[in-house]
């Protein structure tokens, strides 16, 4: 019986290991226009960290812009292509990729890791959700529109806030707790 029962789990851990293998390479199985789209945003990546103002001309649609969830202004493709050339970007690597297309528009999210020096000297190591908008054009693809969601930078900084608030308000019980003991001492000692 225990023969039995091993043997079945055997060939369950074996079925869903087959079944996990199936899935994965499904996942990674691109159309050759997604593909297209994949290769396109690594080169994004590539001529942002060469600075090449050429490529990212190219790349770039003439009504391009970047957004982020709740900044009410959008930055344009000039002053995207000016911070392209003055700030440091490195390690930019894409991941998770989900592409898809409608026609002449395309659709590409990913996870962007990246580390960037500002023009002001700041270095950053974070990574962010993007949502890119591809229009094909001329038989081309440029990217019109990019749309940033959720980055570990931020839930750092929440992380770190919420830590200093934390200590914030500890300090302030104890500061509380001590001036109650001394004005509790004093009082006594003038009762006395």
């Amino acid at each position: 019986m225990k023969r039995l029962f091993a043997f079945a789990l055997l060939l369950i851990a074996l079925a869903s290991l087959a079944f996990s293998q199936v899935q994965n390479s499904e996942a990674l199985t691109y159309s050759a226009a997604q593909q297209e789209l994949i290769t396109l945003s690594e080169q994004w990546n590539d001529a942002l960290a060469r600075k090449d103002a050429t490529v990212l001309e190219r790349i770039l649609a003439e009504e391009y812009y970047i957004s982020a969830p709740g900044e009410t202004n959008k930055t344009v493709r000039s002053v995207w292509l000016k911070n392209a050339q003055e700030m440091d970007w490195r390690d930019l690597r894409f991941h998770n990729f989900k592409v898809d297309i409608y026609g002449d528009t395309a659709i590409v999210s990913a996870l962007l890791d990246f580390k960037v020096t500002t023009n002001r000297g700041i270095p950053i190591s974070t990574n962010a959700q993007v949502v890119d908008v591809w229009v094909r054009r001329d038989g081309r693809w440029q990217v019109a529109a990019r749309h940033l969601g959720a980055y570990s930078l931020g839930g750092y900084v929440r992380l770190a806030v919420g830590f200093i608030a934390g200590l914030a308000f500890c300090f302030l019980i104890w500061l509380f707790l001590r001036l109650k003991r001394r004005f509790a001492a004093r009082k006594k000692a003038v009762a006395n």
